[in-house]
């Protein structure tokens, strides 16, 4: 009976997600010659080449497309079993979701979208990493995530393979203490020009849509305070420091506290959400959970 070499498999799918030996050998931490050589061997136990070469990119053969599924899958099932591996000294008997969350995405939003996968599932244990955009994306591709939620969609042009799910989006609906509402509630847009703001930080995805929505309205701002987590910049806002956007799916949660009241809609502005997958189509039940359930715990989806 004939093996398949494990480690074949896998150095063939991280080049097939790179599209480059290079970059596929700085992140196996491999030298450029010697994961050549592993592809050639592979090739040549396959009796088929997986790759043709277009000037300095790497593209997939039909057969090679076909292989990198099986890529995928194993990597998969790897990360599960390494898993199940490490956690046999803890409770969780049942399947594992690992959720990388960008930082700028409100928690309640977070804890919606993934309310639904432990519904269905009571079961499934869940793992949520919060960290920059970039590094979440890395740990996606390379299998130590299922899944990222955030408030963006990876950047066109990247070199790795992920598909986004837009999950819904909701409009944006500036707050403020009582005097600032009624100083700012007449005349609103217009009455912005000046008037103190609580932003969220420049690393945020809605902070340069804000900014591009008051510049499109000639509105010149004041910049109280930048804060990246929406619940600090939220105690700025009920501070009385500044108006203060808040996301209309997470408004009745602000019309309960007392202190601070509507003062108008960002007309045309609105903040996205997707789930981020290696797959297209995608496999892993708490994952299809998450996107399936999206429209009951946000508003319905752009088309």
């Amino acid at each position: 009976m004939e093996w398949l070499n494990f480690n074949h498999l896998l150095y063939f799918g991280a080049i097939a997600e790179e599209g480059s030996i290079s970059r596929a050998a700085e992140r196996l931490s491999l030298t450029h010659p010697t994961l050549s050589v592993q592809l050639r061997i592979f090739e040549g136990f396959l009796g088929q080449p997986l790759f043709e070469r277009r000037g300095r990119r790497l593209l997939l053969t039909p057969f090679g497309a076909q292989m990198a599924e099986f890529a995928s899958e194993a990597a998969r099932l790897s990360a599960q079993a390494i898993d199940f591996a490490r956690d046999r000294g803890l409770d969780r008997p049942g399947p594992r979701l690992r959720v990388g969350l960008r930082a700028s995405l409100p928690k309640t939003i977070a804890y919606r979208l993934i309310a639904p996968a432990m519904a269905a599932d009571p079961s499934l244990s869940v793992t949520v990493t919060q960290a920059e955009f970039e590094p979440l994306l890395s740990d996606l591709a390379n299998q130590k995530l299922h899944v990222v939620l955030a408030d963006r969609a990876p950047p066109q042009g990247s070199s790795l393979k992920l598909h986004a799910h837009l999950l819904g989006e909701t409009d944006i609906v500036l707050y403020g203490s009582p005097a600032l509402a009624r100083r700012y509630r007449r005349g609103f847009p217009g009455s912005l020009q000046g008037a103190p703001l609580v932003l969220p930080g420049e690393g945020t995805g809605l902070r340069p849509r804000m900014e591009r929505w008051l510049a499109e309205r000639d509105l010149r701002a004041r910049v109280i305070a930048e804060v990246d987590d929406a619940g600090v910049l939220r105690a700025f806002g009920l501070g009385g420091r500044g108006l203060f956007p808040v996301r209309d799916a997470l408004a009745a949660e602000v019309d309960d506290s007392r202190g601070v009241v509507r003062v108008g809609k960002l007309e045309g502005l609105r903040e996205r959400y997707y789930a981020i997958s290696v797959e297209r189509r995608v496999r892993h039940p708490a994952v299809s959970a998450i996107v399936a359930n999206a429209r009951s715990r946000l508003p319905e989806p752009v088309r």
